[in-house]
């Protein structure tokens, strides 16, 4: 098994241990990633044919980290994405928008777990399937919910500009409901036009 790896510190230190078990690290980068450094890294890491990548999700800056996890699987689409997320619990928006990319061999833990052994147990199981993951994807659905739900919702600036809107046409000389921005300014602007008209006649 062809590995790549890239993590933070101790907990690289302690997979790299563990996965030299049972197969041989092709790629590694140990440290925290951000900004151009992230691209660069999964970019070296996409140049690299290997059976698995295994990521800690610590080593990188959460704002890249979905986009750059992107990237690797386009570049790579059979390659084998495992991530680690230590202590973040289902739900986790982050987490969830990974599982939404396909990945969904998802390694969870506290500051007490073996991530050497963690991982190792991980890489010598099939790759996980979506209903080993479906328990992290909440957070994605929750918010795809939240905005179906504001979109139903007419903003209240919206509502403000429609009570504006009906106050003009009365002002005008009619009484008029407001359902449609569009139409409110159309109804404003023929109003406008014959008043104009009117005044000319005069």
């Amino acid at each position: 098994m062809l590995i790549s790896l890239i993590a933070l510190g101790e907990t690289a230190e302690k997979i790299k241990e563990s996965v030299e078990q049972i197969g041989e690290l092709v790629f590694e980068y140990v440290g925290k990633l951000d900004g151009e450094k992230i691209k660069d890294v999964f970019y070296s890491a996409s140049r690299v044919p290997s059976d698995v990548l295994v990521v800690d999700l610590k080593a990188l800056d959460e704002k890249e980290a979905v986009s750059a996890l992107q990237s690797f699987r386009i570049a790579r689409p059979n390659t084998r994405v495992a991530v680690i997320v230590h202590d973040r619990k289902p739900g986790d928006i982050l987490v969830s928008s990974i599982v939404s990319l396909g990945i969904y061999d998802i390694t969870a833990g506290d500051k007490d777990t073996d991530w050497g052994e963690a991982v190792k147990k991980a890489l010598l199981s099939p790759p996980a399937a979506y209903t080993q993951a479906a328990r992290w994807h909440t957070g994605v659905l929750d918010i795809s919910l939240q905005a179906e739900e504001k979109r139903k919702e007419p903003s209240k600036e919206v509502e403000r500009a429609k009570k504006q809107i009906e106050g003009i046409v009365k002002f005008l000389g009619e009484s008029y409901r407001c359902t449609d921005l569009n139409e409110g300014l159309l109804k404003i602007e023929q109003l406008l036009v014959k008043e104009v008209l009117y005044e000319q006649d005069y």
